[in-house]
């Protein structure tokens, strides 16, 4: 089933953190303004992330000298969205490419994409690029930052799933642990959002959210789906 759009902006962190659980759903907004010292509204719609087919492995991005640290929480910033991505999926394969395809999409061409010039960064984590900040602008003006990364709980992946004496799935064989459960898009400031911002924040968004759907479906961010 595709992942659909995003349709709520800023959801204040704290309300989404204690109701995770597997594929859970995507919140954005699309009509109700933010405001820097108000709660943004709760309602949000339901999105699943498809498990068609395992992704292929792909070479990690190198560690650059002096880049910046994935810090362990985004301060005075509003979570977007959030989804617990499954432990097989490779973390740098999956964020190696949603880099690439933002900076192609986004740093290269925001403004015919997306409404607005854009600048992306890397961020790093234990020498694993671990999530990018999309700067948008306007005449010159840095406007805001989106953060797009992973958290840095843990959860554990085992080799096979086996089937037990009562015919239910058990998970079996070596068990490792995992960091970065949950896929995470940050607005990096409680600043207010204007009319245009928002538009330029929700088709980004929207395109993001598409592309991770081609990566779970097809093992590649690139793929074109309408065909």
């Amino acid at each position: 089933m595709q992942m659909q759009a995003p349709s709520r902006l800023c959801q204040p962190a704290g309300t989404l953190r204690c109701g995770r659980r597997a594929f859970a759903a995507i919140r954005c907004s699309n009509s109700s303004p933010c405001h820097a010292h108000g709660a943004a509204s709760s309602v949000a719609s339901r999105l699943s992330l498809p498990r068609l087919a395992r992704p292929a492995f792909g070479m990690p991005v190198p560690v650059q000298r002096n880049a910046p640290v994935c810090l362990a929480t985004v301060e005075n910033g509003k979570l977007i969205s959030s989804t617990e991505v499954p432990a097989f999926i490779p973390r740098d394969d999956m964020m190696d490419q949603l880099f690439s395809w933002t900076k192609s999409e986004a740093g290269e061409s925001g403004q015919r994409n997306f409404g607005m010039p854009m600048k992306i960064e890397p961020f790093f984590y234990e020498e694993k690029l671990w999530g990018y900040t999309v700067s948008i602008f306007k005449e010159g003006v840095r406007l805001t930052d989106i953060g797009v990364m992973f958290d840095k709980e843990v959860l554990t992946k085992h080799e096979w799933v086996g089937r037990g004496e009562d015919g239910f799935p058990v998970m079996e064989g070596k068990a490792d642990a995992v960091k970065g459960k949950f896929f995470e898009i940050w607005k990096m400031d409680t600043e207010p959002v204007s009319e245009d911002l928002r538009a330029t924040i929700r088709a980004y968004c929207t395109a993001l959210v598409a592309a991770l759907n081609r990566y779970y479906a097809f093992g590649s961010v690139f793929v074109d789906d309408s065909q």
